[in-house]
């Protein structure tokens, strides 16, 4: 088992990633003197991958904690709405929750955002456990606090930074994802935040994905994921882990600037994904926003075509790049309403170099709108 730190004085947390961890998810959380009462929020899928044969629950149970169920409608952005979170509050009023419960969020990302804020909110705040089941949650947003949910106007409107007490990374919970389509899609789409990672900061990364990314996406394809394929999830996990973790200690609010390195291809990413009233999959969106970004950095002269050229042929080979057929002027409308928007300016982070990127303000919307229509005329 490997474990990193996140540094942020007494909301400080561990990230345990290894094999085998949901079996004795007990034993791990009993050190961090937790109320009796948990609350695991998920969806009927999880629910039946982890909780069905017991070993989850029974590890719970075992180390002296009143185990609490509830799972969201869908399982995906439908729910990261207030109506699936009223049913959350409602729910853990009626257990009821006390300021010493806990609530654990086992799924992917939509559970975790929305059991996030749910926690961050209830009594003003009690004790959060995150355990990420997709490749996504793992490596991004079971980390660093971030929880939200969507309005009609757009993606993560609502929301708040709320530290997990823990966040527990088990790659055997990925293997049984490859058995089904919408499992191979996840991993396909999980594949964009993983070279997020390597294009922002570790250029490794971004290497060890061109040696063996396509060689574990084989894997994948073949529903077959044996000791070497989860020993380089395990890696890449890990990997991608220390990077987000790293920009979270120096940037835990977005306060500073430092953090907004995350939303790499995020701000053309959830323009997509509201312009089509999130249909796109976040982690095509994000492909495709990567792709763009680097396009718009080239033509500002600050990012090389060889660069480019590595970017979009590791993003074809392991994830899914959106396609899109909507106007540019409404995705450029979209983009306005981002959260990164500055006195009304656009703000975008571009590559310099695979393993750099920055920050720019004032980029031209006309040099923004012909490289939207440029990749939409392509695709």
């Amino acid at each position: 088992m490997k474990k990193i730190t996140v540094h942020l004085g007494n909301r400080s947390y561990p990230i345990l990633i290894g094999k085998g961890l949901l079996a004795k998810v007990g034993s791990l959380l009993k050190p961090l003197k937790l109320g009796s009462k948990i609350l695991i929020v998920s969806n009927d899928r999880v629910a039946d991958r982890f909780l069905g044969d017991r070993k989850f629950t029974k590890s719970l149970r075992g180390s002296g904690f009143e185990v609490f169920q509830h799972n969201l409608k869908y399982g995906y952005e439908p729910d990261k709405f207030a109506g699936e979170l009223n049913k959350l509050w409602e729910h853990m009023s009626r257990i009821p929750l006390d300021r010493t419960s806990t609530v654990l969020a086992l799924g992917g990302g939509v559970v975790g955002d929305v059991a996030g804020f749910a926690t961050s909110t209830y009594m003003r705040g009690i004790s959060l456990v995150q355990i990420p089941t997709t490749l996504l949650a793992q490596v991004d947003s079971a980390i660093g606090g971030k929880t939200a949910i969507n309005l009609k106007s757009g993606k993560n409107i609502v929301g708040s930074f709320y530290q997990p007490r823990v966040v527990i990374s088990d790659v055997y919970a990925l293997k049984t994802l490859v058995n089904s389509d919408y499992g191979q899609l996840e991993f396909r789409n999980s594949f964009a935040e993983v070279i997020k990672y390597g294009v922002i900061q570790d250029s490794k990364l971004f290497d060890l994905l061109e040696e063996k990314g396509r060689w574990f996406i084989k894997a994948v394809e073949q529903k077959s994921l044996g000791f070497k394929e989860l020993k380089f999830l395990e890696e890449v996990v890990w990997r991608s882990a220390v990077v987000k973790a790293k920009v979270v200690e120096q940037d835990e609010r977005e306060t500073k600037g430092r953090r907004m390195i995350l939303n790499y291809g995020h701000t053309f990413a959830h323009a997509l994904e509201g312009v089509s009233k999130f249909k796109i999959p976040h982690g095509e969106a994000v492909a495709c926003g990567m792709i763009l970004a680097g396009e718009l950095a080239l033509r500002m002269g600050i990012f090389s075509i060889q660069a480019q050229a590595r970017q979009i042929s590791l993003i074809n080979r392991l994830s899914y790049p959106a396609r899109y057929s909507f106007l540019s002027s409404k995705v450029l409308s979209f983009m306005k309403r981002d959260k990164k928007v500055h006195d009304g300016k656009l703000r975008f982070v571009l590559p310099i170099r695979i393993g750099e990127v920055r920050i720019f303000e004032n980029v031209s919307e006309n040099l923004v709108q012909d490289v939207l229509d440029r990749y939409r005329s392509v695709r």
